[in-house]
């Protein structure tokens, strides 16, 4: 049987942790919804009527905090306007930075109680255990407001026991759109998370169906060609 040579390109799905990466340019790629980070893993900030909204924080190394504070600064936006912190799951390259910018800002730390009490545990012996307190817990059918953004949070356990997606309004040039953040992209290594997964990421399908997203988004841009859109937004000219 003579084999046919596919023309599509293979997805770039190679992990990158470990390697080198350079960061990404901040980019504003919706009207208020600028990414910061590196094609292996970034962060959202979220601008809203009462202050700037953080999604995940990256690691906990300086390299980090200083990319963060150099991309706020790049998007014309003040770090001391940063009001919370809305952490997926407790892995360290999600939650790394926060209390550092707590300290630093007085913004307030979110994220589930389930991932709390699990991340104070070494999970990925890479970035070290959290050691920090959270301000409050959000859990799946929470709605958190601040100003006029309102961000609903969906349980998603499996990539983590507690791990939590969010869904929220944005819009490109005044035309709304409905975006949704996966929280914890990566299967885990037992069957029976594995099945949790995906019974999550169906549940995750059916509400981003009735609320009508139409943006998808990765706090790990390798995993779903994030930086090829990126790179994308940012040639588009007037």
């Amino acid at each position: 049987m003579k084999t046919i040579q596919s023309w599509r390109r293979p997805a770039a799905h190679k992990p990158l942790f470990g390697q080198k990466v350079e960061p990404y340019p901040a980019t504003r790629f919706f009207d208020r919804l600028s990414f910061i980070g590196t094609p292996n893993v970034g962060c959202f900030v979220l601008e809203t009527t009462e202050g700037l909204i953080l999604l995940d924080c990256m690691e906990p190394y300086e390299e980090h905090k200083q990319m963060i504070l150099k991309g706020f600064g790049d998007l014309g936006l003040d770090p001391a306007d940063l009001k919370a912190i809305l952490i997926t799951h407790g892995h360290g390259d999600h939650y790394g930075t926060a209390d550092w910018f707590r300290e630093q800002f007085g913004c307030k730390i979110y994220m589930s109680r389930v991932d709390y009490e699990f991340a104070k545990t070494d999970t990925r012996n890479r970035t070290g255990v959290l050691k920090w307190e959270i301000y409050d817990f959000l859990e799946g059918g929470d709605i958190f407001t601040l100003g006029d953004t309102a961000v609903q949070c969906v349980s998603t356990p499996g990539h983590t026991p507690g791990c939590l997606s969010y869904v929220f309004p944005v819009t490109d040039e005044g035309r709304p759109h409905m975006a949704a953040l996966w929280g914890g992209s990566g299967l885990p290594s037992t069957m029976s998370d594995k099945m949790l997964y995906l019974k999550s990421a169906l549940a995750f399908a059916e509400v981003t169906a009735r609320a009508g997203c139409d943006v998808e988004i990765s706090t790990h841009p390798f995993l779903d060609k994030g930086t090829e859109r990126l790179e994308l937004i940012n040639k588009i000219t007037d």
